[in-house]
């Protein structure tokens, strides 16, 4: 990871005994079918980080440690940034007696670590259990955080916009290309290309929460070990751009694209063969937040002709 620009903490050899002595351990590859079970009796779709692929490729800065208590998986992120632990939502089936059980267990272990007890990334639908959960939060709703979400009629209706159309014909009419399924083997392929056209010029504070070259590359090389679909595109032989997305139940969070934007017509080219390829079936795509971008947050709100913007509230305990 670069950090020339950056302080991260280490997480402490005390706080790390303090999470065994409370059940928790980090979140890894194995887990997954773990995670799925779960994710499966959820009550509405949740937000993009708490999307098992988004724990294990961000480990590097934010490693997510879990247990099963209350019938519910209970999830804690150490923000590597600020050296603070925190909760991220549970999951799992949403009741007032499930969640005011969970949280009066993560209150308690909270105050074992001698942490503030806050959750990060709550969303709208959950907000009114934690409410009622017998703690009193401060509830802080930044516009920065919250996730672009499509119907898949809508996102369908972006890419069929003529300007869009014409450039996702103009790539197919003009490239010599070739389209694969990202596999382990393409890990060095994908970091060679991420640094052609995501780091060269920029700053590392341009990656708000970590290396997002490392991040693309440490889910590459677990790709075959999670239920997570991709596609690297190649012109005259020559990696140009990817697109990895997940898809849980019927909900679909499109996790990273990154394309050489000097190939007119190839980012539509991305989105419409991932659409085309992994998301028949699904209700909702999550297309992820813009992290405080201007120019990403403009380019996700001309995405389609509609969409919903859904909260990824911070929860901090009060008292």
């Amino acid at each position: 990871m670069r950090t020339d620009e950056k302080q991260y903490y280490a997480i402490s050899e005390e706080l790390n005994n303090k999470l065994k002595d409370r059940g928790y351990r980090q979140v890894a590859v194995e887990d997954e079918p773990l995670f799925d079970t779960y994710y499966d009796k959820m009550n509405a779709h949740w937000s993009s980080s708490t999307c098992v692929c988004n724990m294990i490729c961000w480990q590097d800065t934010f490693p997510t440690f879990f247990k099963i208590a209350d019938g519910m998986l209970l999830c804690l992120n150490y923000v590597s940034e600020d050296g603070v632990l925190t909760g991220i939502p549970m999951i799992g089936e949403y009741t007032e007696e499930s969640v005011k059980k969970a949280v009066t267990t993560l209150k308690s272990d909270f105050e074992y670590f001698g942490e503030e007890f806050s959750i990060i990334d709550v969303t709208n639908w959950m907000l009114p259990y934690f409410e009622k959960s017998g703690v009193e939060f401060e509830v802080d709703d930044r516009r920065d955080l919250m996730d672009y979400v499509f119907t898949p009629e809508m996102f369908l209706a972006g890419m069929e916009k003529q300007d869009d159309r014409y450039r996702y014909r103009y790539f197919m009419r003009k490239n010599n290309y070739e389209v694969v399924e990202i596999t382990p083997e393409h890990a060095d392929e994908i970091r060679e290309l991420m640094e052609r056209i995501w780091c060269e010029g920029l700053s590392c504070s341009h990656c708000h929460y970590g290396c997002l070259s490392n991040v693309v590359v440490t889910l590459t090389k677990v790709f075959d070990k999670l239920r997570v679909h991709g596609l690297l595109v190649r012109v005259d032989g020559k990696a140009v751009g990817f697109a990895m997305c997940s898809v849980k139940r019927d909900f679909c969070v499109f996790q990273y694209k990154n394309a050489d934007n000097r190939i007119k017509g190839l980012n539509e080219f991305l989105l419409r063969e991932t659409f085309d390829r992994y998301m028949g079936g699904v209700t909702e795509i999550n297309y992820t937040e813009d992290i405080g971008l201007e120019n990403l947050r403009r380019y996700k709100m001309n995405m389609a002709p509609e969409f919903k913007l859904s909260s990824k509230m911070i929860l901090t305990a009060k008292g």
